[in-house]
C-alpha cells in the first residue's frame, strides 16, 4: 500500500529529453481520451530522477496503462515535489509490462502481469521481481481489476503505438503486507491472524513476523469458520509449540508466490514443514491438501500482499508432520529459481481466478457460487518445489 498522501502541487518539469517524443505523443493519447489528471501527474515524472525512470521503463516496448479517470484521480493533480518516490510508485503500479489485452482470460480465468513497481519499501517479492496485479473480463466482454477485495472497471480502452490505454474508474491500491490482509475484515481472516500473531517460533518471534518479513511467500489461509470448525483439534496441537508450528507451516510454501494461474489438477509444491502439498479438481471445486489428507478447498484465490499471495480455504489442514530437509531443500531450489527469473516482465500466467463461479465476481471481488472443474489451467510454473526453510 502507497505510504504517501495523493496530494499534489503541480510544477515545471525538469528539461529532458523525455519531455520530447513518446512522452508528448503519450500524453497526448490520454488527454484526447479526457484522462487529463492521470496526463499531468504522467507528465509530472519528468520532474523527478526517480519519475524519469519509470518512463525510461515505459518507453523501452510495449505496456498496458491502467488509467484513472479524472473523477477517480483528481487527488493526482498535482504530485508532492518533496516524496518523488511517491508519484513514482503509483504510476508504476499501474503500467503492465507487454500490451496484454488480447491476453485478458473471461471470468473466472485471470490474467496475472508484472507492472513497473519495484519499490523495496513497497514490494518484496522473490528475487526482487515487481509486484503483479490481476484482472480478468465478465462475459459481455468488459474488462474489470481485482483490486484489494474490490472490483475497478474499465470504462473505456485506447492505445498509443503498441501501448494499450485502459481508462478505470478508481485508482489502483499496491498490495499492502501480509498482516494488514489478514486483519482486514473483508477477508475473514481475523481469526487466524490472531493465531500466527500468538504461535512463536523457537527464536522468540511470532509466526505472523515471519511471514511477513519473508520475500515471497503462498499461504494457504483458513478463513474464520475454518478455523472455528477445527477448534477441538487446534487446541490440543496447542500444546505442543513444535507440533502447532509444523501444522501452520504446512499451510505455507516459501520462497515463491505461486499463483492460482500456476496450479492445476494434481500439481504439487513443497510446504515450508517439508511435506507434499498436493491440489485435485472434481465437479465441486478445487482442493488442496497435504499428502492428500486433510483436504481444504480454495474459497478465494490470489488475494495479493507486498511479499507474496494468500488463497483462503475454507478449512485447516491438520497434519503436524515435518521433514527439514525437504524443506531446506525445497526452499534453496526457490530461491535460485526467484534469483535467475528478477528480471522477468509482462505476463506472469493466464488461468483461472477460482474454479467456484463461473460468472463474474462481486463488488468485493469475491468468487462464490457452484463449481467449475474445467476452469484452472496450468500456468507457467507449475511443478516447482519451494519450501519455506528459514521458518524455524
Amino acid at each position: 500500500m502507497f505510504a504517501c498522501a495523493l496530494t499534489v502541487s503541480a510544477f515545471a518539469l525538469v528539461p529532458s529529453v523525455l519531455a520530447e517524443g513518446n512522452l508528448t505523443g503519450l500524453l497526448q493519447a490520454l488527454n484526447s481520451s479526457g484522462l487529463d489528471q492521470f496526463a499531468n501527474a504522467t507528465a509530472s515524472l519528468n520532474g523527478t530522477t526517480t519519475g524519469r525512470q519509470v518512463l525510461t521503463q515505459l518507453f523501452r516496448g510495449n505496456n498496458t496503462i491502467f488509467a484513472p479517470t479524472d473523477d477517480a484521480c483528481v487527488c493526482l493533480s498535482g504530485v508532492n515535489t518533496a516524496n518523488e518516490t511517491c508519484l513514482a510508485d503509483i504510476i508504476s503500479y499501474h503500467i503492465v509490462t507487454g500490451n496484454l489485452v488480447n491476453e485478458t482470460q473471461t471470468y473466472p480465468n485471470v490474467t496475472i502481469g508484472r507492472t513497473l513497481l519495484n519499490d523495496s519499501s513497497e514490494v518484496t517479492l522473490e528475487g526482487n521481481q515487481s509486484q503483479v496485479l490481476v484482472w480478468s473480463k465478465s462475459d459481455n466482454g468488459s474488462l474489470f481489476v481485482m483490486n484489494q477485495g474490490s472490483n475497478i472497471t474499465v470504462v473505456n480502452t485506447t492505445s498509443y503505438n503498441d501501448t494499450a490505454i485502459l481508462a478505470i474508474d478508481s485508482v489502483l491500491t499496491a498490495p499492502p503486507n501480509i498482516s494488514a490482509v489478514l486483519n482486514n475484515s473483508i477477508y475473514d481472516l481475523t481469526t487466524l491472524a490472531s493465531l500466527l500473531q500468538s504461535a512463536s517460533l523457537l527464536n522468540g518471534s511470532s509466526v505472523l513476523d515471519a511471514l511477513s518479513s519473508a520475500h515471497g511467500i503462498t499461504l494457504f489461509a483458513p478463513n474464520n469458520a475454518g478455523v472455528q470448525a477445527a477448534q477441538g483439534s487446534l487446541a490440543g496441537i496447542s500444546k505442543n509449540a513444535t507440533a502447532l508450528q509444523n501444522d501452520l507451516s504446512n499451510h505455507v510454501i516459501n520462497g515463491t508466490s505461486v499463483y492460482s494461474t500456476e496450479i492445476s489438477n494434481g500439481s504439487r509444491f513443497t510446504s515450508a514443514a517439508g511435506q507434499n502439498l498436493v491440489f485435485s479438481v472434481n465437479y465441486t471445486g478445487f482442493f488442496v491438501s497435504v499428502g492428500g489428507s486433510n483436504q481444504v478447498q480454495i474459497v478465494e484465490p490470489n488475494v495479493l500482499t507486498s511479499n507474496g499471495v494468500i488463497h483462503i480455504v475454507n478449512g485447516v489442514m491438520l497434519d503436524t508432520n515435518s521433514n527439514a530437509a525437504a524443506a531446506s531443500s525445497a526452499f534453496a531450489s526457490a530461491t535460485s529459481v526467484a534469483a535467475h527469473s528478477a528480471t522477468a516482465t509482462g505476463a506472469v500466467s493466464v488461468g483461472t481466478t477460482t474454479p467456484t463461479s463461473t460468472s463474474t465476481p462481486t463488488s468485493g471481488g469475491r468468487a462464490k457460487g457452484g463449481a467449475n472443474r474445467d476452469n484452472w489451467k496450468m500456468g507457467a510454473v507449475v511443478g516447482m518445489v519451494v519450501g519455506f526453510g528459514q521458518f524455524v
